[in-house]
């Protein structure tokens, strides 16, 4: 069952408009794509809105979204079913509907097919482009796509057990804990699906100390790298 606070009405417009743009889309150049991947604490979906509205200024009638884990497990997770089945579905958002065309055929998955599948389910947004992937072992998925623009950021565990506390409203001791937990589950996620090295640098284009730079600076540096590289 999707959560109902996942999908707020502009989510849904975006991801509209991003579908309707992709559907009139030529097989030329594909479009520019940014993934993010971040050491637990940081600020990678702030960043990924920065980014995002910052594109959206600057290309208009053509809308960039973020796809996020939430996007991407639900998408993997309904794999299993038909597309018949999903667009009969009450509980799944017409945006995630319309673009099931693009990714799913009428055969079922089987369950354990689910990471392999999420692969590809990241791999198609990122050759559409136009849309910044956030976790789930993006940066890995995507690899030898030229569009694909890959950031990651890092910090100090003092700054991210800072960002925990007032982001989650805890105690310095269970900040910690709570980073240690979330940090290791991404790991073992990341081992079981992507089956690399997300720490790697040499996964990226860019990789910044989000407690030397905030989000809106680390933004502007990634639209600069996009239009001196991509364009």
């Amino acid at each position: 069952m999707v959560q109902k606070n996942l999908w707020s009405p502009q989510q849904e417009e975006k991801l509209q408009a991003w579908h309707r743009i992709q559907q009139s889309v030529g097989s030329g150049m594909p479009a520019p794509c940014f993934t993010i991947t971040r050491e637990f604490g940081c600020q990678a979906y702030p960043l990924a809105e920065e980014l995002v509205k910052r594109l959206n200024a600057r290309t208009a009638g053509n809308p960039w979204v973020i796809v996020g884990k939430e996007i991407l497990d639900r998408v993997a997770e309904l794999s299993g079913y038909t597309v018949e089945q999903i667009e009969k579905s009450q509980d799944t958002p017409s945006s995630l509907k319309a673009i099931f065309s693009m990714f799913l055929d009428s055969s079922r998955a089987e369950e354990t097919e689910v990471f392999t599948h999420m692969r590809s389910v990241i791999r198609s947004f990122a050759k559409r482009g136009h849309c910044v992937l956030v976790g789930r072992g993006s940066a890995i998925a995507v690899q030898g796509l030229s569009n694909c623009i890959n950031l990651r950021l890092v910090a100090s565990s003092e700054f991210r057990i800072q960002k925990i506390m007032n982001t989650q409203n805890l105690g310095e001791k269970e900040a910690m804990e709570y980073i240690a937990l979330y940090q290791q589950q991404r790991d073992d996620f990341i081992r079981r699906f992507a089956a690399g090295n997300i720490s790697d640098p040499l996964l990226y284009h860019l990789v910044v100390n989000n407690a030397f730079m905030d989000v809106v600076k680390i933004a502007e540096l990634a639209e600069e790298y996009m239009i001196r590289y991509t364009d």
